[in-house]
């Protein structure tokens, strides 16, 4: 998937930066600003970029809480079949479904703070815990986050 689709809400705010750039010189270069000024501005505009861009994400896109229950399973003895996290958008909200470890155990979803959503597949029955029926119809996934690969 592409940068720009993934990272969508930082479109709007590095345009508004660059229009604020742009701004910043055609005033500097018709009024003849002073050095302070200048200065002013574009180490207020580095401030900004600098807020905009530290989410509470990791650099890999997902919260550190997602990534602890990564490395908890890669702890463990490899998986048969191997553990999976993928990425799906679930009503509006991105959220993280964990392969479970063996049969009849449930495939939980997550969602970016690590609050449990739902189990929409696995179980005794198949049909997870009844409490998403929805998921496997409505959930659009967006990537495969991992996979156990050893």
């Amino acid at each position: 998937m592409p940068a720009f689709a993934k990272h969508s809400y930082l479109i709007n705010e590095i345009a508004f930066l660059q229009n604020c750039m742009v701004f910043a010189l055609q005033k500097y270069c018709t009024s003849k600003w002073n050095n302070m000024k200048v200065f002013t501005l574009i180490a207020s505009v580095l401030i900004l970029t600098a807020t905009v861009c530290s989410k509470k994400n990791t650099e890999a896109g997902w919260s550190s809480c997602i990534q602890q229950k990564i490395d908890s399973i890669k702890k463990q003895p490899r998986w048969n079949p191997p553990a999976t996290v993928n990425e799906y958008i679930y009503k509006g909200k991105t959220v993280y479904l964990f392969s479970s470890n063996c049969c009849d155990q449930y495939n939980i979803v997550y969602n970016n703070q690590c609050n449990y959503i739902c189990a929409p597949s696995g179980g005794y029955t198949g049909k997870g815990d009844f409490k998403c029926e929805d998921f496997n119809a409505s959930a659009m996934h967006v990537r495969l986050v991992w996979k156990d690969e050893r």
